[in-house]
Order: C-alpha cells, then sequence, then structure tokens
C-alpha cells in the first residue's frame, strides 16, 4: 500500500468509483511533476510529429509515445494513483496504452465523437468494454475550458442508456486544476465537452485492465524497457501484455481491409470515421 492513502481511504474511493463509474483526485501531480512532463510534451509534439494525429478541428493526439521516450514512463507508474488502481482492478491489473491529447481552442464546437462509451462504439457489445483510464491535467480546466463531462452510473446501472439519447447538456463537467487526475470506467458514457472560450487543454490518459485474453489497443507499443523491468512495487502482471496479438474488435485495432502500409495516422481516423458510423 502506497502512502498516501489508508486502506479505507482506498476502499471508499473504489466504492465510490464502483458507483459512479468515475473517480476525481485532487493533486495528483505536484507542480514539478506538471512542469516536467508539460515539457516532456512539447518536446515530443517538436521531435516527432508524425505521432500526432489530428482527429477534428481541435483534437490532437500523440500516439505510440512510449518507444521513443521514456518521459512518461513515471505517468503510467504513478504511485498515488497506482494505489487506487489496484484497489479498483485487483493484483492482476495490466496497463494497456497510453497517449498524449491536446484540445485547442475553436469556434466549432460540435464534437467529432459526441456522447461514447471507448474501446467499443456498437451499442449492443457494451458489456464487453471492461478497462479503465486515467486522465491527468497538465493544465488548468475552469469552467469555461474544453471539459471531459462524463454519465455517473452509466457503466453499471444505467448501463443500458444509449449515448445517442443522452441530451448534449447532460452528465457533470468534471473541472479542476492542473495536476487534478480522473479515473473513469471506460464503458461509462462520456464525452470531451469544448466551450466558446477554452485555452488549450492538455492531458496524459492511460488505460489499463485485468482481462487475461485480449489487449485494449493496438497503438500502444510497450518497449523493452518497461516489459523486462523487474519492480515489486508493480503489480505482477503489469506490462504482461507487451507481445498479445489478440486485439479487441473495436477503436483500437486496424481492420483487415485497411491498407497494411497505410500511415497510422490515416487508419486511426478511418476507425474513428467508421465507429461513429455504427453508433
Amino acid at each position: 500500500m502506497h502512502q498516501h492513502w489508508t486502506s479505507s481511504e482506498l476502499a471508499e474511493m473504489a466504492g465510490e468509483f464502483h458507483q459512479l463509474g468515475y473517480l476525481v483526485i485532487e493533486q495528483a501531480l505536484s507542480a514539478e511533476e506538471l512542469a516536467r512532463f508539460n515539457s516532456a510534451v512539447d518536446r515530443h509534439w517538436h521531435d516527432f510529429p508524425v505521432n500526432w494525429i489530428s482527429l477534428s478541428d481541435s483534437f490532437c493526439e500523440g500516439t505510440n509515445i512510449l518507444p521513443h521516450t521514456s518521459d512518461f514512463d513515471e505517468v503510467i507508474e504513478l504511485p498515488k494513483t497506482l494505489s487506487v488502481l489496484r484497489a479498483i482492478l485487483g493484483e492482476n491489473m495490466t496497463f494497456e496504452e497510453f497517449a498524449i491529447m491536446l484540445r485547442n481552442p475553436t469556434g466549432y464546437l460540435n464534437e467529432v465523437k459526441g456522447w461514447h462509451r471507448d474501446l467499443i462504439r456498437e451499442f449492443d457489445r457494451r458489456h464487453e468494454i471492461d478497462a479503465v483510464s486515467v486522465m491527468y491535467y497538465l493544465s488548468d480546466v475552469s469552467p469555461t475550458d474544453h471539459c471531459f463531462a462524463v454519465i455517473p452510473e452509466s457503466h453499471n446501472r444505467l448501463l443500458d442508456l444509449n449515448p445517442t439519447d443522452v441530451p448534449l447538456d447532460a452528465g457533470v463537467d468534471c473541472i479542476g486544476p492542473a495536476g487534478t487526475a480522473v479515473i473513469f470506467h471506460a464503458r461509462c458514457i462520456h464525452n470531451g465537452r469544448l466551450k466558446q472560450n477554452s485555452t488549450q487543454r492538455r492531458t496524459l490518459q492511460a488505460y489499463y485492465s485485468n482481462r487475461l485474453d485480449q489487449r485494449t489497443n493496438e497503438w500502444t507499443q510497450i518497449p523493452a524497457r518497461l516489459y523486462e523491468k523487474q519492480d515489486p512495487a508493480l503489480p505482477p502482471h503489469f506490462y504482461s501484455k507487451w507481445n498479445v496479438t489478440n486485439i479487441l474488435e473495436g477503436v483500437g485495432k486496424r481492420p483487415a481491409d485497411i491498407d497494411p502500409a497505410a500511415p497510422l495516422s490515416e487508419v486511426i481516423k478511418e476507425v474513428q470515421r467508421r465507429a461513429k458510423l455504427r453508433m
């Protein structure tokens, strides 16, 4: 157990997560960590532009980050949130994927995704979604900034709620200063709510699961420095999916009919386009 939380605090947070489908943790990152990770984002944007994908007028995503830099390893393993994840997922938890996400100021407020569940867009397959995401705010998210919005309990009690039936103004806006972390179940309906006068919103996002057979995503390569790591502070199977080729049929998998030589950026755009059509 990490010193940040007592066992009763961890049980309370896990209980809140299981009930609501999400959990907000304040001051998950220190000022020093924020400065370091923001510099790392700038560095990666400059050094590896080919790994950045523009998914809409406002939304840019940095993909397959880990083979190029170790700057974000500690985010994936951050003890303060990892202890909460262990309370939620148990000791069989595994790391799945990592990305950097930028939401830039825009006058076009029609979100490319809208309300959705992660990993699988088909409504009749919602029961298959079994992963947990952690989103770290690298910038302040005020009431006037683009924000993560969520429909509480839509991972369990409201599991039969169809994202297409959710009003645009529904849900809870997860606002908070830089350093805030939001943990949410990938089955929980959510979106990126865009605001007219927003500054740039920066987030780091990692996914975890405890599924033993499939991986959620094939865009994130796990390098040898991670899967060969022997660290007793980590769950025993933390990087065990580094060589799993059985990918969940969803938005993290390259469709069989797409040219194998197509760049990753074009593949992901096409996957997202098809996913929206299936909603």
